[in-house]
This record gives structure tokens, C-alpha cells and sequence, in this order.
């Protein structure tokens, strides 16, 4: 039987009538002169976010994506309803600024249990503070039209809509119900052609010569200015039909459970896609969680070779100075800006389909006050993704790289009304945009490495989306 409510609901129905509920923010509008949100939490039935996005998708509208089969957590989201963008070395300090402004003027209503539930705030940040000429804002910050959660077997859809002083309460009432029945009401029937298993890609274009990049950085360690530069590698394809990101990110979820499959858009920017295994930071109550990810070696075809390359890998100078090069700077760094108690778990394997990793968690508490914008401020860029010292280290490698990475290698994530929050570094992806395909990959040069060995390094992290893409993991030509 439908309800009508007047006052905020603790539990939403689709079936609730909301406009007396409407007419009170209205009236509440009209009293501050001035706009304020409302976010509505709906508990549902079975929903896939990542289908519903490719569902529901424009291609003028900004969306975001995130999903860990291994953690059986995905969000989507699309559409700015309020968004903002900074840059500079203060552009976290300045988003934080906006989003609890933003957050402090959102009424609620149903019930938000789960992290990423009720009114959260998403966060794509490029790897450099400054906006380049990749035209893409150092920092985008917004809270999205609607957003829809799966964890662990529980399913929310939330819409989030804006009240002034002359908005109508029954127009609001009827826009946010067609909404949420046709969220409500897919049936994922739609077939998208699956270009990721079929689509050639041609020769590439490279931002720069990484047999020469590597030799010029292995220079400068050698100066001693800096211990370690991590350069990415980016190549550039011409490609003449549309590649479809949805299908990628499909693609990757299912080959890449322990990672965290993601698609990411902005107006007139394109779309990165791909699937990161590192997680930035994890925050619920006072608990922090990140990690050092750095060392890479392939897969065996046999248990015992598999063991051999692992042992290696735990085992290696090379790779344990570079591993203890991003440990030691996470626990500076966090230890900066008030978070106490940490400490690391022991160094351990990550095994993907393709590649294996040295993993080092690292946990903390979070003082009262400490924004999570704060510790992202702290954390980015860590040495697996710049380098150590961090400012000579981002100088050279924009001398050696040439161009900027944009999204790769920076920040995207979210976090909700109630601190609860996660951010990935977007890394083992690609880039769509126009008639082009950019892929991305990177390696952290140390003393004692090998030109040729890092090249090799950064063919084997292009394997994860080339193989979804041509169904092939070797580079074409």
C-alpha cells in the first residue's frame, strides 16, 4: 500500500509517496533563500551496476564505476548534479572545502547502511595538480544524479535531486518515480556486440623511447638527486569503429577479480577503463587501510615455475629496495598528517592472470578531524606511481614522459556522507576518446635496473587490456 510522507522516511519504498515530504523542503528552500538536495535511498532487488550504467549511459553524461569481485562490492553512478574542479597544489584542501559545504546542504531520507549508500561525493583526480594540455581538471569533485550500490547480496539504488524556492513538489515527485521505475524495471536484455574479443588494433604511437627514458633516469639515481622514477609508458592507437568501455570493463571484472575493474568519464574527455590493483585508501570509522604494491614478475606455466618467479620476486635486491622505497614513504607520509597506530602486515604475493606482485597492507587510525581528502593530499602520488624524493623524482619524469597522464596513475574513488570512502589508483587501463585508444603502463626504475627488463615489464601490464580488447596479449605489429 503506497505512504505518504511529510517528514523524512527511515526506510524508502518505490511504491512511497513523497510530495508532502517535497513541499516541506520546498517551504525549507524558500525560508533560507536559497537551493538545498535531497538524497533518497531506495533498498532493491538484484541490480548490476555495471549494466545498469551501460544501460542508462549517454554519451554526454559524466558517469563512474567501480567494482571488486573478490570483495563482491560495485557503485555506479552518473550525471553531475553539483560538481566543481580545482587544481594546484591545494586542489584536495579546496575539495574537501566544497564537498563538506555540499554534504552539510543535503537533507536524507531511507535508510543508508552500506558504505556508498545515501549522499556520496566521487572524486577523479589527474596525476598531475595542474591542469596540462590534456585539458582534463587537475581535480573533479561532484555528487552525482544517482548512484547504485550491490554489496555482499544488498542493493541500493539512490537518487539525489536538487529543491529551490520555486520547484514544484508533485513535478519532483514524478521525475525521481520515472526514474527509479526505470532503473527498477530492466530487464538486461539489451545485447552490446562484443568488439573486446575481436577488435585489430594497428601499429602505435609512444609518447617517448623507454629504452632511452630508462637510461636517462638510471643517470639521475646515479647523481644520487633521486632513488627511484617511475615512467609510463602511453601508446596511442588509431581505431576506426567504436570500442564499447562497458564491454572492457566487463571483460576485465570477470579475468580480474582481485582488482578493481573501473570506468571513468567527463564531458568532451573520453573514457578510461581498466583494472587497478591497487588500492589508494579504505576508510570506515577510524580505520585506515592502504598498501605498498610495487615488484612484478610473470606467471609460471606450472606450479613450480609459478613458485620460482614468486620466490624471485620476495627474494630480489632490485625489487625489495624498490618494495621498502613505497613502505617507508607511506608510513611517513600518513604518520604527517596524524595517523597513528600503524602498522604493516608482512610482504606477500599477489597473483593475477597475468602478472604477480610484492603486497604490503598497511593499516592505521584516523584521528577525529582528518578528512579522507587530507590523506589522499598525503598519499598521492606514492613512489610506485612518481617516484622517491617525490618533487625531483615528478620533475624528471615529466622531462623523460613528455606528455601528461591524465586520470592514469592519479585518483578516483568516493566517499560518503558518513566518512566511509575507498580510492584506487587508476592504473592497468586505457583511454577512449575519439577515433583513438590509449594504453598505459608504467615501471619504477631503481638503482640496478635493466633497460630492457623494464620495457618487458611494462609489455607484460599491457597484457591485461589487450587481451580483453583483441583477444590477443601481444602488442600488434
Amino acid at each position: 500500500m503506497p505512504v505518504t510522507a511529510f517528514t523524512a522516511p527511515a526506510h524508502c519504498k518505490p511504491t512511497d509517496d513523497l510530495t508532502g515530504y517535497f513541499h516541506n523542503l520546498v517551504e525549507k528552500s524558500k525560508a533560507s533563500h536559497g537551493k538545498l538536495f535531497c538524497s533518497i535511498s531506495y533498498k532493491t532487488t538484484f541490480s548490476d551496476p555495471l549494466a545498469l550504467l551501460e544501460s542508462l549511459h549517454r554519451p554526454e553524461n559524466p558517469h563512474c564505476y567501480f567494482e571488486k569481485s573478490t570483495d563482491e562490492f560495485s557503485i555506479a553512478c552518473g550525471e553531475y548534479l553539483a560538481q566543481a574542479e580545482f587544481q594546484g597544489a591545494d586542489r584536495f584542501q579546496h575539495a574537501k572545502i566544497w564537498s563538506d559545504t555540499i554534504l552539510q546542504s543535503v537533507e536524507r531520507a531511507g535508510d543508508a547502511p552500506l558504505a556508498g549508500t545515501g549522499p556520496t561525493i566521487f572524486l577523479n583526480a589527474t596525476f598531475e595538480s595542474e591542469q596540462r594540455h590534456s585539458g582534463l581538471p587537475a581535480l573533479s569533485v561532484f555528487l552525482p544524479r544517482w548512484q547504485v550500490i550491490n554489496q555482499r547480496g544488498q542493493h541500493f539504488i539512490v537518487l539525489n535531486t536538487e529543491i529551490r524556492p520555486d520547484s514544484i513538489p508533485e513535478q519532483i515527485q514524478a521525475e525521481l518515480m520515472g526514474r527509479l521505475k526505470s532503473m527498477i524495471g530492466l530487464t538486461y536484455e539489451q545485447s552490446n556486440p562484443a568488439e573486446s574479443k575481436t577488435f585489430p588494433l594497428g601499429k602505435s604511437k609512444e609518447n617517448f623511447d623507454y629504452i632511452d627514458g630508462v637510461t636517462h633516469a638510471l643517470d639521475e639515481i646515479s647523481s644520487g638527486r633521486v632513488s627511484k622514477i617511475v615512467l609510463a609508458r602511453q601508446l596511442t592507437f588509431d581505431v576506426q569503429r567504436k570500442l564499447c568501455p562497458f564491454s572492457i570493463a566487463h571483460g576485465l571484472r570477470a579475468k580480474f577479480p582481485d582488482c578493481h575493474a573501473f570506468s571513468l568519464s567527463a564531458p568532451n574527455h573520453g573514457t578510461w577503463v581498466g583494472a587497478s590493483p591497487e588500492t589508494l585508501a579504505h576508510l570506515s570509522g577510524n580505520k585506515l587501510r592502504t598498501e605498498a604494491l610495487a615488484g612484478s614478475a610473470p606467471r609460471g606455466l606450472s606450479a613450480g615455475k609459478d613458485a620460482h618467479w614468486g620466490k624471485t620476486l620476495l627474494a630480489r635486491e632490485k625489487e625489495v629496495h624498490e618494495h621498502n622505497l613505497v613502505i617507508e614513504s607511506i608510513h611517513r607520509r600518513l604518520a604527517s598528517v596524524g595517523v597513528s597506530n600503524l602498522h604493516q602486515g608482512l610482504p606477500r604475493l599477489l597473483r593475477l592472470a597475468n602478472l604477480q606482485h610484492v603486497r604490503t597492507p598497511v593499516k592505521g587510525n584516523i584521528p577525529s578531524g582528518l578528512h579522507p581528502f587530507e590523506i589522499l593530499s598525503a598519499l598521492h602520488p606514492t613512489p610506485a606511481m612518481g617516484g622517491s624524493p617525490r618533487l625531483p623524482a615528478l620533475t624528471k619524469l615529466a622531462e623523460i614522459e613528455k606528455h601528461p597522464r591524465g586520470w592514469y596513475s592519479g585518483v578516483a574513488g568516493w566517499m560518503d556522507s558518513r566518512g566511509r570512502a575507498e580510492f584506487i589508483v587508476p592504473i592497468r587501463c586505457g583511454r577512449l576518446f575519439r577515433n583513438s585508444l590509449t594504453l598505459y603502463a608504467g615501471a619504477g626504475i631503481v638503482d640496478g635496473s635493466i633497460p630492457a627488463h623494464e620495457k618487458q615489464e611494462t609489455d607484460w601490464k599491457l597484457q591485461a587490456m589487450l587481451e580483453v580488447i583483441t583477444g590477443s596479449p601481444n602488442l600488434p605489429g
